[in-house]
C-alpha cells in the first residue's frame, strides 16, 4: 500500500510519540510512504530514509506572530477570548488552510495513496482526504467524544470557519467532528503512543487504538556535563515552539538547586547572550544551559524533569521512567499534564504557580529513590513497552484498511 503522510513544518511535530517512527515501520514492512510537509523538516525526514514531498503551505501558521501586549483596560473575558482567537488562528485560519488543501491536493494527485495519515492539526488532511476519497487517519491524538464547553464564543467562530472551508472544498466534513469544536475526526483510526489508562476518565469512541512505546534507547552519558554522581540532574525545557519564559527557566533552575541538583536546560533555540537572552546571567552558577540535546543521553540519567508538556517531551520521560513536572504553555500541552497526572507518574503546574516555592515542593516529592512517582513511572514505561510502540502502530494502520 501507498500512506501519505502529513505533518506541520515542526520538528516536534514528526513526533507525537512516535508519528515519523510508525512511517519508518510502514516502509520496512513494505508499504510505500511518502511525506508531506514544509521544506523546514525536509532533512529530518530524509535522514529516515522517507520519501519527503514539499509542501509551500501546509495549513499550520509559522512562525507565530510575535506575542501580544494586554491593553491596559482589556477585561479578562475579552482578553482570554483575544487568545483563544489567535491559538485558532495557528491552525484554522480559512486562507491558510485553503492554500495548504491546494498544495496537499497536488501532491496526493501524484502520490496516489491508499491512506492519508495526518497529525491533528492539520485541517486540510481531512478535507483532501475526503476530495479525493480516501481513508483519513489521524495520528497522536484519540477520537474524543467531545460536547459544547464553556468558550462557546470561539467555538461559533471556529465553526464558522469550518463551514467555509467545506464548502469551498466541496464537502461534507466526514472527517470532522458533527459537535462540539471542530477537529480532525477519523471514522477509521485515531492512532495514540499512549494507553488507555493515560485517557482515563475519557470518552474515546471505539475507533481509537493506543500503541504505547518502547523504553528509551541509552546512549552513554552526555561527557560534556559534569556527571549525574556528582549531583542529580534535572532536565529543564520548553521545547522548540513557544519556548520564551525567562521566569520559567530561572524559577525551575532555583528550585532544582534548592535540593542540591544540576539543572540543565535545553532552550531549544539559538543563544543571544547580548540580546533577549540576558537573562541567562541570573542562572544559578550550577547551571548548565544547551540550545538541544540528544534524549538518549541525557534522559535515562536524569533525576527528574520540568518541561512544557509537549508530546514529544512528554513521552521521551515515560519510555525513560523519569518523573515529571508539567507547566503548560500553549495548545495540546495540558493534554499531557493531564496525563502525567492521571497516571501518577508527575505533577501538574498552571504557569501562574510554577514559583520557585511551588517547583521547590513539587520537585521534593519526585526526587526520592522511593518517590511513589518515581515508581509508578517505571510501572507506566513497561505498560507502554506492552502495547508495542511504532512496530505495533504500523500493523494497527495495516488492519484498519483491510
Amino acid at each position: 500500500m501507498r500512506f501519505l503522510f502529513v505533518s506541520a513544518p515542526l520538528p516536534g511535530h514528526l513526533d507525537w510519540g512516535g508519528f515519523l517512527a510508525t512511517a519508518v515501520a510502514l516502509q520496512r514492512r513494505g508499504h510505500e510512504v511518502i511525506w508531506a510537509s514544509g521544506e523546514a523538516v525536509a532533512a529530518q525526514v530524509q535522514q529516515e530514509g522517507v520519501r519527503f514531498a514539499s509542501l509551500a503551505e501546509t495549513g499550520w501558521r509559522w512562525p507565530p506572530p510575535p506575542p501580544m501586549a494586554r491593553p491596559a483596560q482589556m477585561a479578562d473575558a475579552a482578553w482570554r477570548r483575544l487568545r483563544r482567537l489567535r491559538a485558532l488562528d495557528q491552525w484554522l485560519e480559512p486562507a491558510r488552510v485553503e492554500a495548504g488543501m491546494a498544495a496537499l491536493e497536488a501532491v496526493a494527485a501524484e502520490v496516489q495513496p491508499d491512506a492519508i495519515v495526518s497529525e491533528m492539526f492539520i485541517v486540510a488532511s481531512g478535507l483532501v482526504a475526503e476530495r479525493i476519497r480516501r481513508p483519513l487517519i489521524v495520528v497522536g491524538w484519540p477520537a474524543v467524544e467531545i460536547s459544547t464547553g464553556a468558550e462557546e464564543d470561539v467555538m461559533a467562530e471556529a465553526s464558522a470557519r469550518m463551514a467555509r472551508l467545506l464548502r469551498i472544498g466541496g464537502c461534507e466534513g466526514v472527517n470532522f467532528t458533527r459537535q462540539g469544536p471542530p477537529a480532525l475526526r477519523s471514522p477509521h483510526l485515531h492512532l495514540t503512543f499512549w494507553s488507555e489508562r493515560w485517557y482515563a476518565g475519557l470518552a474515546l469512541a471505539p475507533q481509537t487504538r493506543h500503541a504505547g512505546g518502547l523504553p528509551l534507547d541509552a546512549l552513554p552519558a552526555d561527557a560534556t556535563l559534569p556527571s549525574p554522581e556528582d549531583a542529580p540532574w534535572v532536565v529543564i525545557t520548553l521545547g522548540t515552539t513557544f519556548n520564551r519564559d525567562p521566569a520559567f527557566f530561572l524559577a525551575a533552575a532555583r528550585a532544582a538547586v534548592n535540593l542540591g541538583c544540576r539543572p540543565i536546560l535545553l532552550l531549544g533555540r539559538s543563544i543571544d547572550p547580548a540580546g533577549d537572552d540576558r537573562w541567562l546571567e541570573r542562572l544559578p552558577a550550577e547551571a548548565v544551559v544547551r540550545e538541544f540535546a540528544d534524549f538518549r543521553t541525557l534522559l535515562p540519567y536524569a533525576a527528574a524533569a520540568i518541561h512544557h508538556g509537549g508530546a514529544g517531551t512528554t513521552h521521551a520521560l515515560v519510555r525513560a521512567a523519569v518523573p515529571q513536572i508539567v507547566v503548560p504553555h500553549a495548545g495540546e500541552q495540558l493534554h499531557q499534564a493531564r496525563g502525567v497526572a492521571r497516571t501518577g507518574v508527575g505533577l501538574h503546574l498552571p504557569p501562574e504557580e510554577a514559583t520557585v516555592e511551588r517547583l521547590t515542593a513539587a520537585l521534593a516529592a519526585l526526587l526520592p529513590d522511593l518517590s511513589p512517582y518515581r515508581a509508578r513511572a517505571a510501572a507506566l514505561r513497561e505498560e507502554f513497552a506492552r502495547l508495542g510502540g511504532p512496530p505495533a502502530a504500523a500493523q494497527m494502520v495495516e488492519r484498519s484498511l483491510t
